[in-house]
């Protein structure tokens, strides 16, 4: 898995996750998540959550996450902001359409992009 990843949301801009890695603590900050799998096309966003505190939900639907569509990576990005957390979570619903999250609104069909620090690709979505 990748160290982080940049997706882009439907605004242009390009948001930071950091891939959680075993033994480390997650922050008791708030902040958004992605669930990922890693795929020959590239990484392929599952599942996208917001909380107020990492450490204590951003595993809430693994299981159920990895059961289904065997996700790889949990990625985080810190967001202290409530508001802001809750306008990239729009976005990245919009942009992206990860299956777990298909009864959140708004939903949008087109396009889903994800590039990473080393190059750009397309993801293919589910």
């Amino acid at each position: 898995m990748r160290d982080q990843i940049d997706c882009r949301v439907a605004s242009g801009e390009y948001l930071r996750f950091i891939l959680f890695k075993e033994g480390r603590p997650l922050s008791p900050m708030g902040g958004n998540y992605l669930y990922v799998k890693e795929t020959e096309d590239g990484p392929r966003v599952v599942c996208a959550g917001l909380t107020d505190n990492l450490a204590l939900h951003a595993f809430e639907r693994w299981a159920e996450a990895l059961a289904r569509f065997g996700v790889e990576g949990l990625y985080t990005r810190l967001n202290f902001a409530a508001a802001v957390r809750r306008r990239e979570h729009l976005e990245l619903l919009e942009k992206l359409d990860p299956p777990m999250n298909a009864d959140e609104s708004p939903r949008a069909s087109g396009a889903r992009e994800v590039s990473t620090n080393e190059n750009s690709a397309a993801a293919n979505g589910f």
